[in-house]
């Protein structure tokens, strides 16, 4: 019997205390649920279920078990933080009454094994349950072999148990840490500590401000997708400190002046609300502060993921004009010449015909192309590209002749030497003029601007790095004297060919059909090309090209969706917490104002009153941040090929609307848990 006391002691402390632990050990059966399911959709059974990719598929979805692990860790060790802190007194209690130590590391060692048998069977259990459904639902999404047999993946199951016992582990020491350091009286009075009113820091306020305002500059300002990219880790570093601090020391400071604002403060409303908040607002300001950077995360990982999923036919299209795309590349300047060029138009027109196929040509564009490093309105194209440090001042360049200019656009627009029109993308610059240097050379044009005027370029406008195309009157005398300066043999600038089509009828295969046209090309220039590397010769079909950016954006929009669960679990049980605790510090203050005559009624409209203070302030938190980091978003959405800003604001304004509804009911239910602690004290 005596082998029986400890564990029916521990199962009696977590059946008394289920207010608070069964949130915690449904928040446990979701992260090993979802750690589960996203580690069975990686496995090489799952992935070979796909037809195409499956390495790009399977990279996201690891990635993203290992976030999982990464924020179970940290939130459950939280959460546990939290329970041991509620149940110190419990503890001071048994060793008053003659536990030793010892005895109390048994009563929490035999809950965490309770808590992690019970969040593990459930878990693995739902996980199991909902796998084949998670795996429909990603091969309906990226295009696989459906099938309808459950699957039971052993090592899945198993790598789960493994690595969420050595989180309910670090949890368990740290739990008998922090009992075993503490004496019996700390632990008796631990519910007392931090009575006493905080003051108002003004200092952490204003610094907060600054930080926060650093952070929303830096959002703002970036221009370069690639800057976006490097500089958003940093915001992100700086909002979630700006927004702790502010939610610190904004929240101790809005309780003050709410005191001083008599009309407000002596109201039967307003007076235990604000009394009672004021005490524990540097620790409430915590919890709200990351209830807000949770909710931002929810934000900004639902509107994304599905502003890639739902633009993905968007992304398509302006990454390829055409079903098959040929990119040729002359990097011996004399081959690049009208007959060449005709040799591969005809030879594509010359391979339709053979094979009773019909095409529609959408881009025939030859140009030259190099890149360099911007300073000023200066771009040296002798600079190494690839050891830069600044990646805001690269620069891609691309030349396109007058006359190819005016014939596809049915113009007749005249250029003086030294003239050029220029393209240039949203996040390039904007110059007058602009020199193009090699060593001590250098070639100026005055710029023309090409109003709202498109030009398709090799690269979709704006790529990771900005891009200038300049229309020019002296196209082969340009390109060749920059090519002389450089110290290369072939210069810094390459000559190109883009000739895409869409195959309206074939009786081939696209893929193959572009298999062999390229066959046909090579065969042409055969003749023409005499060394090797001086000709090259690359093409993409779409409908093969889309499968990665269809596994792609699928699985980051799966991915997200797990995540967000995941994370509005972690803030649903944030503030179910909240309000327990701040219920269990609040009932003798409300049982007291219930003797001295208020009724059930007007404590419900004070309970409302302080919930409605600070409940909401997280969400407005999460608005503003989600309004400033917009642009930056944009920007690194960008290095992926998403432009369409129109359908990342509405993706961005359903998200927020829709989690501002969810945040609501979740307000709801809380507050009568609230309602119902305080109500029923005695």
């Amino acid at each position: 019997m005596k082998t029986l006391f400890f564990p029916k002691l521990a199962w009696d402390g977590i059946r008394k205390n289920r207010r608070m632990v069964f949130p915690y050990i449904l928040t446990c059966i979701c992260m090993i649920s979802m750690f589960y399911i996203l580690v069975f959709l990686a496995s090489p059974q799952t992935i070979d279920l796909l037809k195409r990719g499956k390495s790009t598929a399977q990279l996201i979805l690891a990635l993203g078990s290992v976030v999982i692990v990464v924020f179970s860790l940290i939130f459950l060790y939280y959460t546990n933080s939290f329970l041991i802190r509620r149940r110190a007194a419990e503890f001071g209690l048994y060793n008053v009454l003659g536990m030793n130590k010892r005895s109390l590391v048994r009563i929490i060692s035999h809950e965490s094994i309770i808590n992690g048998a019970i969040s593990l069977s459930f878990g693995l259990f739902i996980g199991i349950a909902l796998s084949k459904l998670a795996e429909l639902g990603l091969l309906n999404m990226l295009g696989g072999e459906v099938t309808y047999s459950l699957r039971i993946d052993p090592f899945c199951a198993m790598l789960t148990v493994c690595v969420f016992i050595a989180i309910f582990a670090v949890i368990w020491l740290s739990s008998v840490i922090k009992v075993g350091r503490r004496s019996t009286v700390s632990l008796l009075k631990s519910e007392k500590e931090g009575e006493k009113a905080p003051k108002a820091n003004w200092l952490l306020g204003i610094l907060g401000a600054i930080i926060l305002g650093t952070a929303y500059y830096i959002a703002v300002s970036i221009d370069n997708p690639l800057s976006a990219i490097i500089w958003f880790f940093l915001a992100v570093v700086l909002v979630i400190i700006a927004t702790y601090l502010l939610m610190i020391a904004g929240s101790v400071l809005l309780c003050k002046i709410l005191q001083k604002n008599k009309n407000y403060y002596y109201n039967s409303k307003h007076f235990v609300s604000v009394s009672s908040m004021v005490y524990r607002m540097k620790r409430n300001g915590a919890g709200l502060a990351s209830i807000a950077i949770i909710a931002t995360m929810v934000l900004v990982m639902i509107s994304s993921a599905s502003c890639f999923w739902f633009g993905t036919s968007d992304m398509l299209e302006s990454r390829f004009p055409g079903d098959i795309n040929f990119n040729a590349s002359f990097y011996d300047s004399e081959l690049y010449n009208e007959e060449n060029l005709n040799k591969i138009e005809n030879a594509i027109k010359d391979f339709s015909i053979e094979n009773n196929a019909e095409i529609e040509t959408v881009v025939n564009l030859p140009y030259a192309k190099g890149s360099g490093v911007a300073d000023n309105n200066t771009i040296d194209l002798a600079a190494d590209y690839y050891d830069t440090i600044d990646f805001g001042s690269l620069r891609d360049i691309t030349f396109v002749p007058l006359s190819v200019y005016n014939e596809q656009n049915n113009k007749n627009v005249t250029l003086n030497d030294g003239e050029a029109i220029a393209f240039m993308s949203e996040d390039s610059d904007n110059f007058e003029t602009l020199n193009l240097a090699v060593g001590d050379f250098t070639k100026t044009y005055k710029l023309i601007d090409s109003g709202d005027e498109e030009l398709y370029l090799d690269t979709y406008m704006g790529n990771i790095v900005p891009q200038i195309a300049l229309v020019i009157p002296d196209f082969k005398e340009a390109t060749a004297e920059i090519n002389e300066a450089g110290e290369d043999e072939y210069g810094p600038i390459v000559y190109r060919y883009k000739n895409c089509f869409n195959v309206k009828k074939s009786t081939m295969d696209k893929y193959d059909y572009a298999v062999e046209q390229k066959k046909k090309i090579n065969e042409v220039m055969d003749d023409a090309v005499k060394e090797y590397g001086d000709f090259s010769l690359f093409f993409e079909e779409r409908e093969d090209e889309s499968s990665e950016f269809l596994s792609f954006n699928g699985s980051l929009f799966f991915i997200g969706i797990v995540l967000s669960i995941v994370f509005i679990f972690a803030a649903v049980l944030i503030i179910y917490y909240k309000q327990v605790s701040e219920g269990y510090e609040d009932c003798k203050r409300f049982e007291v104002m219930r003797k001295v005559g208020m009724s059930k009624k007007e404590i419900k409209k004070s309970i409302n009153s302080q919930l409605m203070v600070v409940f909401f302030i997280p969400l407005i938190f999460a608005g503003v941040h989600l309004c400033f980091a917009f642009p930056m978003i944009g920007k690194m959405l960008s290095l992926f090929g998403m432009f369409n800003k129109g359908l990342f604001i509405v993706t961005t304004l359903i998200t927020y609307l829709l989690f501002a509804v969810f945040y609501s009911i979740v307000y709801k239910a809380t507050s009568n848990v609230y309602y119902n602690i305080v109500s029923d004290a005695k």
